[in-house]
């Protein structure tokens, strides 16, 4: 009887013991996300902080690999010149770190094999595009809200002398730093006016405008947004790597310089 006192008086002791360390080591990465947040807020004048996530479980074991599975810092509702609110984010994965970086979250200077921003214009930024105030952005191939990515899109919209909302399929293609969406089937118009229809849904835009630091390698749909996606290979990391966007304080570029619209 005393024996089995003993083992579990000593189970519960490690279970305890193994709790306290799993709170210590939640705290420490919480702590580090914390700094992260508030350091890219002041680097990219942001008005909130930024959602931060830091990857490895447990988070400490890091301090004896020296390497980070991953780290992402979200922005959402950015005001940005040219397309209004916009949705942007940073993945870094492999992060080569020193134990004092994982334990302060301080990781400017750090090694990181991929980095990789994208940019997410919804049916309102897109539609300020598009002159018009009603457009919805949908993958034509999965029915869920937040289906995977596509190179077509399906659209709907009220453009401009039309009384009712139509609805065409698009194609969304790059060429170089040349982003095109182009109808190539009309759903939904008045008889008579798809070709009219059709062209009111065509866009044509310079990526360039887009506040992402290398050049755009692909775009999809997802979640009713147009998604751009750039990425960037063993990189240093800086504050302005892990600022998904700048606001319209903070940035200056202009998307009259490169040609943004139809």
């Amino acid at each position: 009887m005393k024996l089995s006192r003993k083992l579990v008086l000593t189970g519960g002791v490690v279970v305890a013991v193994g709790a306290c360390g799993l709170l210590a080591d939640a705290a420490v990465a919480a702590r580090a996300e914390a700094h992260v947040a508030s350091a890219v807020a002041r680097e990219s004048n942001l008005e909130m902080e930024p959602r931060v996530s830091i990857g490895g479980s447990p988070y400490l074991a890091s301090t004896l690999t020296g390497e980070i599975s991953g780290m992402s810092v979200e922005v959402l509702d950015v005001d940005t010149p040219g397309f209004g609110l916009v949705n942007a984010s940073t993945q870094l994965d492999g992060l080569k770190v020193t134990a004092d970086q994982v334990v302060t979250g301080e990781i400017s200077g750090a090694r990181a094999e991929l980095s990789t921003r994208r940019i997410s214009l919804d049916g309102v930024a897109v539609g300020e595009q598009l002159g018009m105030t009603d457009l919805d952005i949908s993958n034509p191939y999965d029915i869920s809200p937040t289906g995977g990515g596509a190179t077509e899109v399906q659209l709907t919209g009220t453009p401009d002398g039309f009384s009712d909302p139509v609805t065409v399929l698009a194609t969304l293609r790059l060429d170089g730093e040349h982003f095109t969406m182009r109808p190539f089937e009309v759903l939904e118009a008045p008889e008579g006016r798809e070709e009219e229809a059709a062209a009111a849904f065509s866009w044509d835009l310079d990526t360039r405008v887009l506040p992402l630091e290398s050049r755009v390698e692909s775009v999809g749909v997802s979640g009713g947004s147009l998604r751009f996606e750039a990425q960037r290979r063993n990189i240093t990391v800086s504050l302005s790597d892990l600022a998904p966007i700048e606001s319209s304080e903070a940035s200056d570029f202009d998307s009259t310089d490169y040609g943004a619209g139809r």
